[in-house]
């Protein structure tokens, strides 16, 4: 009976060396991504703290009014004008102008101021130290038939519109002297103011000047004929 408790006390401690270690709950570790600048993830071993998102303060976001759109400005679109062709105008056709007919001047006027190309020729050649130039009827006769023909058969010059030949020259030497010259002009003038501007006219260009003041010539002759529209005259010269 002393060996009974014993074996109960070499039983109990069979069963405290034998029986299992008690085991400790788990613990449970969160591990969060935390994102780096370098776009890596490193794992933490410290659990994020929990947040009730219900009991949360709102973090107050400020609203940005979006821009009210202005109205639109309308596009003034020009009003189209109709244009309209322009009428056809008839053509312009050129009036007819009636012909020009020679008026017939008094032989008397002419006469007058034939003679006062010959007086102021001889004044000039006076204000030189020449001797005057006698009329001669008969190279007056020539000078008039000259610018006659010029204003028949339309033309202006000394020489013959067909041939070529010099006019005046051998008819004035056909009346016995040994020289002949000749002055021609034309103008609208009046019959009162052409005999002072014919012989300005001659006096201010040498070749003609060198004919009234030449002292080889003795006679001259001046006719001086209409032609409806001016007075085409004729200065002839003779000498020995």
């Amino acid at each position: 009976m002393k060996r009974l408790p014993f074996l109960i006390a070499l039983l109990l401690a069979a069963c405290a060396s034998t029986a299992p270690e008690p085991t400790h709950a788990p613990e449970i570790v969160f591990i969060t991504a935390t994102p780096t600048p370098s776009g890596e993830a490193m794992p933490t071993d410290e659990p994020l703290p929990f947040r009730d998102l219900s009991t949360a303060t709102p973090t107050a976001t400020a609203t940005v009014p979006s821009p009210t759109p202005l109205p639109a400005t309308p596009t003034l679109s020009p009003t189209a004008t109709p244009i309209r062709p322009p009428a056809t105008q008839p053509p312009i056709r050129p009036t007819a102008q009636p012909p020009i007919r020679p008026t017939a001047q008094p032989a008397a006027d002419t006469s007058s101021a034939e003679q006062a190309v010959i007086d102021l020729s001889n004044a000039y050649r006076a204000q030189s130290g020449l001797p005057p130039l006698a009329r001669d009827e008969s190279i007056m006769s020539i000078a008039r038939s000259r610018s006659a023909d010029m204003v028949a058969r339309g033309y202006f010059g000394h020489n013959d519109p067909v041939t070529g030949a010099l006019m005046a020259k051998p008819q004035v030497l056909a009346l016995g002297y040994g020289r002949a010259g000749e002055n021609i002009y034309w103008s609208g003038t009046s019959l009162t103011n052409l005999p002072s501007q014919s012989v300005d006219w001659f006096m201010g260009d040498p070749p003609h000047r060198a004919n009234i003041l030449n002292s080889g010539y003795t006679a001259i002759g001046v006719g001086i004929v209409w032609n409806g529209l001016g007075w085409t005259l004729t200065q002839n010269f003779g000498g020995p």
